[in-house]
């Protein structure tokens, strides 16, 4: 039964299903969508300046002006691999030694829900990695050997810790509406761009319609005890003129290398992030060495989210199920983005 059971789990099949597969509510997929790339490195160019540059006007006949290469920085590094396997082991190997459709039916299911969960942890991966980017405007990878920090070269000014002076979120009379209404001026002065959303977490909201100039706005008075919604907080911004306002709490685990699990936050619960209306960027997918390594993979097949059902010779034989993909985000937005943390991380 085994390769019966392994001919299911051919490459191309393996390749279709593992590409397919996405993660619902992943809002950095969104901010930085995937493009696949035939490279190992990625290179492009950031304008420190957005803003058009008028044309003079110029007489009949005249040489027309001739323009300026302005300031413009490269972000540029090698495009860092991701992968996790996982070997087939108890009830399941035992079946797979044995004859019988419910043994053959139970491998399969088995194969199939390891494949689901390494894609998934290759997808999760990368899903922090943007949103490392676009909460610190850098990314640091420091585990298994890889030491890798890219500046995305966010403005230092784009970036703002609130003190007690400037008044934390967390005090109902701390002055939310200029604050924002400051950081969005600073970013269309600069770049000509207006923030017209702003990601968050539910523990900044919640502060948020517990401020006294907020509920105001809203009730005419401070309302009392009368809750506020999202809904009316944004319809708020939206009549102001501010971002609408998302937020983002989703949760993954990482294993240490001691074998103990993490449970994390893609976005951290201090940070208040307004974004421009478009992308930021976009997830770079690149082929990965297994891909490339892989027989039975084709040239145009490399790039991408790799997957893989395989007998591995050893002693004894064990079957592995592997997910890996090459993958990095690009932010040439980064001067039109205002990090601030504006809370101290709750203590839980």
């Amino acid at each position: 039964m085994p390769s019966k059971v392994l001919e299911l789990f051919s490459r191309k099949a393996t390749l279709a299903y593992a590409r397919a597969r996405t993660i619902e509510g992943m809002i950095g997929e969104s901010l930085f969508p995937n493009l696949t790339v035939n490279e190992l490195t990625f290179e492009y160019w950031k304008d420190l300046n957005l803003l058009p540059v008028m044309a003079s006007v110029q007489a009949y006949g005249a040489e027309a002006e001739q323009a300026s290469r302005e300031g413009v920085e490269r972000v540029e590094g090698a495009i860092p691999t991701i992968k996790r396997k996982i070997p087939l082991t108890g009830r399941a190997l035992v079946a797979l030694r044995r004859e019988g459709a419910g043994d053959e039916e139970m491998v399969v299911n088995t194969l199939y829900n390891d494949l689901d969960n390494m894609v998934d942890a290759v997808l999760t991966r990368i899903e922090y990695m943007r949103m490392e980017a676009l909460s610190t405007g850098k990314l640091t990878l420091a585990e298994n050997g890889v030491l890798m920090t890219v500046d995305y070269g966010v403005p230092t000014k784009n970036k703002k810790t609130l003190s007690t002076n400037d008044g934390k979120w967390t005090d109902p009379e701390a002055p939310v509406v200029q604050h924002i209404q400051e950081w969005i001026s600073q970013i269309r002065r600069d770049t000509g761009v207006t923030p017209t959303r702003a990601l968050t977490s539910d523990y900044i909201v919640q502060n948020l319609i517990k401020n006294q100039e907020i509920r105001q706005l809203i009730y005419g008075d401070l309302g009392g005890t009368r809750a506020i919604t999202v809904p009316q907080l944004n319809t708020l911004f939206a009549q102001m003129g501010l971002p609408t306002i998302l937020t983002y709490d989703a949760l993954v685990r990482k294993q240490g290398r001691d074998g103990k699990y993490e449970t994390v936050r893609y976005f951290p619960e201090d940070m208040f992030v307004l974004l421009p209306p478009d992308r930021l960027g976009q997830t770079l997918i690149g082929p990965t060495e297994d891909a490339m390594l892989d027989a039975d993979v084709e040239t145009h097949e490399m790039a991408g989210i790799y997957a893989a059902v395989y007998k591995e010779t050893m002693d004894p034989p064990v079957i592995f199920t592997k997910a890996a993909a090459s993958a990095i985000p690009t932010f040439p937005m980064a001067d039109t983005v205002f990090l601030a943390k504006v809370v101290d991380k709750p203590s839980y």
